[in-house]
């Protein structure tokens, strides 16, 4: 059995393989089908393949998984030895990998199924035509800010508020200009938005667990596929702290001898997931009465708004954790709000 390291570029990859008797050899292949092919000739059944986790190394990994035993997709962050090693080379770093591969000592991440990576390649894309609109929008707003007009955020929102504020003239040409540009840019992204989003709950509808997320205040369908995607297989997470510290959301800790510091959350792990337990406890603050609420507004007078949220999406995810993993029904659901998620659910079936 061999260990193979492989250092993964957008054009090409390096690969250093150690044979059984611990002797070296280092190739480079170009990233094309070609290139991917004379590697997979060099492969055996019985070897053991590392891979650092790059935006290319799911289609690296669809290329390669069914001719080795195993393929290792590491976790960059957690693996310091190629990013702080003195001489940082591309073979230097593939001949790490197959050392420590050999050795057991790479820190993995899963690797999710074809759907979860579709859905999180939707939901990458939503986020970022939102940001687009998002700066449109400001940009708009501040046409009509240089020239003394108050106009509210909110005007933006709508397709009936942008048609009123198209239609005044007071603004000078440029700034006229560029309102017009804004708002016809902001129109053709609503639909696109609109289009990614009917996919994303086309695809993730079916997804194990979504009713039972609908059940939670502050979930919609939306947040509740994405929340899924980005969590991918719940039982990959043995405790609910495994999967809060997966979301970044896990309050740092340094500690020596008996002196012990808690800092703010790491903020390590998937964005999207903690974005979205957040979103879901500014959607419940001042709208629903539960426990989390109480919880919330306890922590808000202790540690202030911003630290209270950080909690309270903490205590949420928790709560998802139980619901996920026991396959348990929510303690406080509302029926009303629960059956009107549920139209919708049914609707987009």
């Amino acid at each position: 059995m061999r260990h193979i390291g492989v250092d993964l570029h957008k054009t090409n990859f390096v690969v250093c393989f150690i044979e059984a008797d611990d002797t070296r050899r280092l190739e480079t292949y170009p990233l094309t089908g070609d290139g991917l092919s004379r590697f997979k000739r060099q492969l055996d059944a019985a070897d053991e393949l590392a891979v650092e986790a790059t935006q290319n190394v799911h289609y690296f990994y669809d290329q390669v998984k069914t001719h080795v035993r195993r393929v290792a997709v590491v976790d960059t962050y957690r693996f310091g030895v190629v990013a702080k090693s003195k001489k940082k080379t591309d073979k230097a770093d593939a001949a790490a990998l197959a050392r420590f591969l050999k050795l057991g000592w790479l820190p993995e991440v899963p690797v999710p199924s074809e759907r979860v990576r579709e859905l999180r390649q939707l939901l990458q894309a939503r986020e970022t035509l939102v940001s687009m609109r998002t700066k449109l929008k400001n940009m708009a707003h501040a046409a009509f800010s240089r020239n003394g007009v108050a106009r509210a955020r909110a005007a933006f929102a709508s397709a009936a508020g942008r048609a009123r504020l198209s239609a005044r003239a007071e603004l000078p040409g440029a700034d006229r200009l560029v309102l017009d540009v804004a708002l016809r840019q902001i129109a053709q992204l609503d639909a696109e938005i609109k289009r990614v989003e009917e996919e994303v709950v086309r695809r993730g509808k079916s997804l194990r667990g979504v009713s039972r997320l609908l059940q939670v205040h502050g979930l919609n369908l939306l947040s509740a596929i994405s929340l899924l995607a980005e969590v991918g297989d719940i039982n990959l997470f043995e405790t609910s702290k495994q999967l809060v510290s997966y979301a970044g959301l896990a309050t740092s800790t340094r500690q020596s001898s008996e002196t012990v510091r808690h800092g703010g959350i790491t903020k390590r792990g998937r964005k999207r997931l903690r974005t979205v337990c957040i979103q879901a406890v500014l959607a419940m603050v001042n709208r629903t009465d539960t426990p989390l609420i109480s919880f919330y507004k306890k922590k808000k007078r202790e540690k202030g708004a911003g630290k209270a949220i950080c909690a309270t999406a903490r205590k949420l995810l928790t709560v998802i954790f139980v619901l996920l993993k026991k396959e348990l029904d929510y303690w406080y659901l509302e029926d009303r709000l629960y059956n009107r998620k549920l139209r919708t659910l049914n609707a987009a079936a």
